[in-house]
């Protein structure tokens, strides 16, 4: 179902690449930033997609939020969201779940100091996906390629520092510094991998990803076994 309010065109989606009727997307979700951004001369990325592409994230886009949200130091763009619009979801009818969702992706950290957890964003899909997403959507947005799919892309909580000779070489842009940086590197070599990326949110949590020319590269390159180190954050 459309919605009516908001501006429509015939257009190719930027997600999927089909020829229908579209409206601006925003490639980076507009939960991840507080209100006073609403002021900012920053121009917000978006690129047109349909309502396939579009509907059913909003969910996740919230859950997503709440997860990077506390996954480490805050600065003030973490604080004005957690005292805003993250309480706010705890005390709606959904709040304990939402509560819930989040502290199963938490576990004692002793090591580092009593009462103090750390998080696991990568154990939960949700967030792995929404990864997936921004990222196809930059890789539009920078137009890298034609549309790429959620079969393409490979994503995960930064796990090793990356070799400083790629993050030299990489192109580094903002989406706001305080909110989400993220470098992106194209590629011809090995064969059937296109783009590598680096997302940094609230200037400490860190993701990577990997554009594949179609899904069967990415399973060709990727292991497919379980990784048993777990990526996690300090909360």
């Amino acid at each position: 179902m459309i919605d009516v309010k908001r501006r429509t065109r015939w257009e190719n989606c930027g997600l999927c690449g089909e020829f229908r009727i579209t409206t601006r997307e925003h490639v980076v979700p507009r939960s991840l930033y507080p209100v006073s951004k609403s002021n900012s001369t920053f121009q917000r990325i978006t690129i047109a997609a349909c309502a396939t592409c579009n509907n059913g994230t909003a969910d996740d886009d919230a859950h997503f939020r709440n997860v990077v949200v506390v996954a480490g130091e805050p600065n003030d763009a973490v604080k004005e969201s957690w005292s805003g619009p993250v309480h706010r979801g705890f005390d709606q009818v959904d709040g304990r779940r939402r509560a819930r969702d989040l502290f199963n992706l938490m576990r004692p950290a002793p090591d580092i100091g009593p009462n103090l957890y750390r998080i696991y964003p990568a154990e939960d899909p949700r967030v792995l996906r929404i990864i997936r997403k921004i990222i196809r959507g930059l890789s539009r947005h920078h137009e890298l390629t034609g549309p790429v799919s959620d079969g393409q892309v490979f994503a995960d909580v930064l796990r090793q520092p990356i070799p400083q000779e790629i993050v030299a070489a990489m192109e580094h842009k903002t989406a706001e510094p305080d909110i989400l940086e993220y470098g992106y590197l194209c590629l011809d070599e090995p064969p059937g991998l296109l783009s590598a990326w680096f997302l940094r949110f609230y200037e400490r949590t860190s993701f990577i990803g990997l554009v594949f020319a179609d899904e069967a590269a990415r399973q060709e390159h990727i292991d497919p076994k379980p990784n048993t180190q777990r990526g996690s954050n300090a909360a």
